[in-house]
């Protein structure tokens, strides 16, 4: 039987309700984990301006889709190669008078740009992510799965430690290697197809009711 040691969700719509505000609720379940020393970590495509009132929560975030790493100080997590590919889709997109975000290399548009951004952005080392309402247009290589490699093998941990709750396309990629996926009822049906707990009920009150599942599992699968 394998034993979670730590824990990571997405952020919207899985810490939050459909407004996007955070569930205060899950604070308490928060302090649980850490003193039955299970990591907390957020794995999100948001920028730092808008996560980082979280930092004090948890004990790790990974935002801008697998950029940057924060614990205790920011790591970024992508090369010199992935860096000026993110250069080059911000200018691009600045060109485009497309109404889209800029974190500090992420580029978040809305939705309705996707078959355009998919015209402008042919090279094979960019890719397009869709992500509910938004789409991400990223170098090929940055990914929630593997900045979340990444930080496994800064803990010495390894998948069948992980369980990660998200709701969105761009969480797949995470869901693949983790021992423990779960899914809500608001997430996409590409989750709930991989996912091995499971909770009928949606946003921030789906969250709550895996944790209480889990907890009730002793953290063990």
């Amino acid at each position: 039987m394998a034993e979670i040691k730590i824990i990571v969700f997405d952020y919207d719509r899985v810490l939050t309700d459909y407004n996007l505000n955070f569930d205060y609720r899950l604070e308490s379940y928060f302090e649980d984990l850490k003193k039955r020393n299970i990591l907390v970590g957020i794995n999100t495509g948001r920028r730092w301006e808008y996560i980082k009132s979280m930092a004090q929560k948890v004990n790790f975030i990974i935002y801008e889709n697998g950029y940057f790493y924060f614990e205790k100080f920011k790591v970024p997590l992508f090369n010199d190669e992935d860096r000026e590919i993110a250069l080059f889709i911000k200018e691009k997109i600045k060109n485009s008078n497309m109404r889209c975000i800029e974190g500090e290399m992420i580029t978040s548009c809305p939705i309705e740009y996707f078959e355009k951004l998919r015209n402008i952005f042919t090279d094979k080392k960019i890719k397009l992510v869709k992500n509910i309402d938004r789409v991400m247009v990223l170098p090929i290589n940055i990914d929630k799965g593997k900045a979340l490699k990444k930080v496994l093998n800064f803990k010495n941990l390894n998948g069948e430690h992980l369980c990660v709750i998200g709701d969105g396309e761009n969480d797949i990629d995470m869901f693949y290697f983790a021992g423990l996926p779960g899914s809500i009822n608001n997430s996409v049906d590409s989750l709930k197809r991989i996912s091995k707990i499971f909770s009928p009920l949606s946003y921030s009150d789906g969250t709550l009711d895996i944790l209480e599942k889990l907890k009730n599992m002793n953290y063990k699968y």
